[in-house]
């Protein structure tokens, strides 16, 4: 679907036939290809090829790839020319739907670098965070042709758990409990959970001596979060990648694009970050 404008294509080709089986090896390095316009063509591969190339271009603008092939030349619809760009198909589909175990591969690294995992209720990176974003980073630097999404998500029930409760200590250490006690769970917060639950219109049924604990967790069940807190929780996830990208690690600023948060329960299915490779 797309005119070659420019490029040089050195091959490296070895081809074995036994009997009717062909197998082949296609060591090709392409360089500095550029394409023209995209054309209508009904010969063209329904994948999104420009990402494909972006993925396998380096910082030099080479595509250096091993293709290998095989057919059966006694199948009345065998053509060599079919078999070879199949296989050349295969390999960008393969990059494009898994565009992360690409990245992942040339920094050689085993870890998933699609997804950074948060503590429930937190917007800080952790130190695992970071080594992943290093690694990101450099891989993104063999591939200069490639951008991010960088896209906040939520575990819809953990989070607004753990946001009632920071709620809960942050009230009562503003009315003046030491962070001592909060720590501990000592005697003064035992009293102070004690007057708050007190004080609330609904107390649990069907338990006349709850326990502290228990008065503390009904306190903050009761406390409202809204769906705004939790929408600049996930938001303020995405940034704080997208800030270290760029200001620790010097990714330039038009490489990494916050996306849109939302609460729609099949895009939150954790508590972290969430990458798309786009170019």
């Amino acid at each position: 679907g797309y005119p070659i404008e420019r490029g040089l294509m050195n091959l490296h080709l070895h081809y074995k036939l036994q009997g009717s089986k062909l197998q082949g090896k296609n060591d090709v390095v392409i360089d500095q290809l550029k394409l023209g316009e995209k054309t209508d063509s009904d010969k063209a591969a329904d994948i999104p090829l420009e990402l494909g190339l972006a993925l396998l271009t380096n910082s030099k603008g080479v595509i250096d790839l091993k293709v290998p092939v095989s057919g059966n030349i006694d199948d009345p619809a065998f053509s060599l020319g079919s078999v070879i760009a199949g296989a050349f198909i295969n390999v960008l589909t393969k990059a494009i739907t898994a565009p992360f175990s690409i990245l992942a591969g040339l920094v050689d690294s085993e870890e998933d670098l699609q997804r950074l995992t948060f503590a429930s209720g937190s917007a800080q990176l952790n130190d695992a965070n970071r080594a992943k974003l290093a690694q990101l980073n450099e891989a993104l630097n063999q591939r200069p042709g490639l951008s991010l999404l960088v896209s906040g998500s939520l575990n819809l029930t953990a989070d607004r758990v753990r946001l009632q409760k920071d709620t809960v200590k942050a009230q009562l250490v503003d009315a003046g409990l030491p962070r001592e006690e909060l720590d501990s769970k000592g005697p003064a917060w035992e009293k102070a959970i004690a007057k708050r639950y007190q004080a609330l219109p609904v107390k649990l049924a069907d338990q006349a001596e709850p326990t502290a604990r228990e008065q503390y967790l009904h306190i903050a069940s009761s406390i409202d979060i809204s769906d705004q807190q939790m929408i600049e929780l996930s938001e303020q996830r995405a940034i704080a990648a997208k800030s270290y990208l760029i200001n620790e690690l010097g990714m330039a600023v038009d490489r990494a694009v916050v996306g849109k948060s939302d609460l729609d329960a099949k895009s939150n299915l954790f508590s972290g970050v969430s990458l798309g490779i786009d170019n």
